[in-house]
């Protein structure tokens, strides 16, 4: 009876599995498990908003708000082998990235109440249709799982893949993310190794709250058609990296009417907006310094005149922090994984420091949760 008992014992914390073939998995898809960190409920499940709404977007930002960037599916599994089919509309084509950021996947799985790195998925070089496996040869409990899908392209259909005979859950309909960013490349994710690793992806970690990502490479400029996407966007709290991209010029001229048309439709959420990062190739690029801190001191001027009758826009200076080494980039402005590991850091301190903000965090964490839904 003893033995029976210690059986039992055993079988109830899963046992440990060998490696599980991957010919016959059981394929579930995107459509019937959670897509978090979308930023606007309807339009295409795999892409980011339905882009038709906005007729005067330029062909580039229609493309990238397209794409999958900032997205996860999340999912409960008791699977040992987790894998996954996807097809994008291109292939890897960057040169300041992994393939694995711009078009693969990035595996977390819930430990001890914190989200640990699991596998990543591997895509195939120079086509469009990929399969590979994330990880395998687990124990078979339950586990809360989270795949961002790829930073830089369009999906046309994502599939999980797992065991024959194991369960897999959704978490249920997420409405919307409590937090949105918007911004420029270093929101976007350029020059990541895995998906999973530009800042609003690990500042999502850490806060343990969703955050929708709107990163536009290049291409945030605060034209009225960004503000427009706001607008129309729910969000408990906004977070802005606008002032990467434009001229010092473009500051002044933009920046008061950007934030007058989001005010008319988010007259009390809080808007956060960040110093740029500080990029090293203005080193001894004389000209790039001036340029840049042409850029700064714009930002300074034009946010200090909006916060004095704002109390509820707030300046982080620094923003995206990357540390004072001087060793962070990929291409002399392009942070790499620890760089926006530092910018995370730095935005959650500021956010914990500030009550307000604070207390958006920990009413978005108490309404999180992963129902149970059996696929």
């Amino acid at each position: 009876m003893k033995k029976l008992f210690l059986m039992l014992a055993i079988a109830a914390i899963g046992f440990p599995s060998m490696a599980v073939s991957t010919k016959n998995l059981r394929y579930v898809s995107a459509d019937s498990l959670t897509i978090v960190n979308k930023p606007q409920p309807d339009g295409p499940r795999l892409r980011r908003i339905d882009t038709a709404k906005y007729p005067t977007l330029t062909p580039t930002v229609n493309k990238y708000l397209n794409m999958s960037t900032g997205m996860a599916v999340k999912f409960k599994t008791n699977s040992p082998v987790i894998r996954a089919k996807w097809v994008t509309t291109d292939a890897h084509n960057r040169t300041n990235m992994t393939a694995i950021s711009e078009t693969g996947l990035d595996l977390y799985i819930k430990k001890d109440g914190k989200w640990l790195w699991a596998g990543f998925g591997n895509p195939k070089f120079k086509e469009t249709t990929h399969e590979s496996t994330l990880v395998n040869d687990m124990d078979t409990t339950m586990k809360e799982c989270l795949i961002y899908l790829p930073t830089f392209k369009q999906l046309d259909s994502f599939e999980v893949g797992i065991s024959p005979t194991s369960r897999i859950e959704s978490c249920g309909e997420i409405k919307h993310a409590p937090i949105v960013a918007m911004g420029s490349s270093y929101t976007h994710g350029a020059s990541t190794s895995r998906a999973g690793m530009a800042w609003p992806a690990q500042l999502s970690r850490i806060l343990d709250v969703d955050i929708a990502n709107y990163g536009t490479s290049g291409q945030q400029k605060m034209e009225q058609f960004f503000a427009d996407i706001i607008c129309d966007t729910e969000a408990d709290m906004f977070i802005f990296d606008c002032f990467s991209n434009p001229t010092a010029e473009q500051i002044h001229e933009r920046f008061a009417p950007f934030v007058k048309k989001i005010r008319s439709k988010h007259p009390k959420t809080p808007l956060v907006f960040l110093e740029t990062v500080d990029r090293e190739w203005k080193n001894f690029d004389l000209k790039r310094r001036k340029n840049e801190e042409d850029k700064e001191q714009a930002a300074r001027e034009e946010i200090a005149k909006i916060m004095a009758s704002d109390p509820n826009i707030y300046f982080f200076e620094p923003g995206l922090y990357t540390g004072t080494d001087h060793e962070t980039t990929v291409d002399g402005t392009h942070p790499g994984d620890n760089g926006y590991q530092r910018a995370a850091l730095n935005i959650a301190e500021k956010i914990n420091a500030t009550p307000a903000l604070k207390r958006i965090v920990d009413k978005a964490k108490s309404k999180s949760c992963c129902k149970k839904h059996k696929k």
